[in-house]
């Protein structure tokens, strides 16, 4: 048997519409040397017939888990990185596809960097083909990662774990895993990897497509997904305090909670709310507190003008101003 180059991992719930062009783009991969995990996460349509369909036409490649338990993306991801045996891990969502060079192309890069990471771009494409975001990249940089840089990545970067593979010994070195059962668990996972990741390698190539539809996770209007949210960067917060490494990094991990679980969080309420509840904008608010009472003070607080005046908007406890961000989240804010 051939050795793995690359484990793709893909959580599947409730997806038959978009299955096969998933499946076929993975099988199309001119990296020979792959294999192809699907996680059935105890989805009700018929999802399961489909990835058995699959794995028995291509027994050599694909491998089947059916979760029983919804664990959501995070755990299902969980059970494909237990059992990966490839050099490297991708991560793929199940309605979304890929090019055909892909992992060839990643792998090649990762390899010839001797990388614990190697990142490509991706898109967005609508329901009718067209384009709706090309290039979306994030900032990381390449090379060698010093301290400096890593503090940079931990505050700036925008979470595309689908665009990436990552080297399996770093994940499981240092226990690197997703929460369970909740959303926004790129958080959780991404911090961790930035944290001990040592080199890292970039194609300059659009090379995964999210499809943007209407039942995407993306545009699902859910008034409870601030709550996941929070969780999370409490999650990410509480982990790395056991771990001691959080004071390292106190300044730049504060700033991630105040970016992601308070201003996103809030915001994400605001859009996918009518009435702006009094009760939920304090709950935010007070457990970002709870672990950065002196946020104000912290020495990236300013970098980005707009996020001083959203925290100056929440804070106010104004609900005309409150309706006012509301308005304008709304307006000018698809998804966040």
């Amino acid at each position: 048997m051939k050795e793995i180059k690359v484990s793709i991992i893909v959580p599947v719930y409730n997806s038959v519409s978009f299955l096969p062009k998933c499946i076929e783009s993975l099988l199309s991969q001119t990296l020979q040397e792959i294999e192809i995990i699907l996680i059935n996460d105890a989805s009700t349509d018929h999802s399961l017939e489909i990835l058995q369909e699959y794995q028995a036409k291509n027994p050599e490649k694909i491998v089947v888990i059916d979760s029983k338990i919804n664990l959501r993306q995070g755990g299902a991801r969980n059970l494909g990185i237990e059992i990966a045996k490839g050099e490297y891990i991708g991560f793929v969502d199940s309605d979304d596809w890929i090019e055909k060079d892909m992992y060839a192309e990643l792998y090649r890069e990762a390899i010839k960097q001797h990388s614990d990471i190697c990142y490509g771009k991706g898109q967005q494409v609508d329901e009718n083909g067209k384009v709706m975001q090309s290039a979306l990249s994030y900032y990381l940089p390449t090379g060698a990662v010093t301290e400096n840089n890593r503090k940079e990545m931990l505050m700036h970067h925008i979470t595309l774990i689908p665009c990436n593979i990552y080297k399996r010994s770093l994940i499981m070195e240092h226990n690197i895993r997703f929460p369970v059962q909740v959303r926004y668990e790129d958080i959780f996972f991404d911090p961790f990897v930035l944290l001990y990741v040592k080199h890292i390698a970039a194609v300059d190539k659009t090379l995964y497509n999210y499809y943007i539809h209407s039942a995407s996770t993306i545009h699902n209007t859910d008034e409870k997904k601030y709550k996941d949210k929070v969780a999370v960067a409490l999650l990410l917060v509480e982990e790395l305090k056991k771990r001691n490494c959080y004071d390292a990094f106190k300044d730049e991990f504060d700033y991630l909670y105040f970016r992601k679980g308070y201003v996103h969080a809030t915001i994400n309420y605001m859009i996918n709310t009518g009435a702006i509840k009094k009760d939920i904008i304090l709950d935010i608010r007070t457990k970002f507190l709870s672990v950065a009472p002196h946020y104000r003070s912290n020495p990236y607080y300013r970098q980005k003008a707009s996020f001083v005046y959203i925290d100056k908007m929440i804070s106010s406890n104004s609900a005309i101003l409150w309706k006012l961000l509301q308005v304008v989240a709304k307006r000018f804010i698809k998804t966040i």
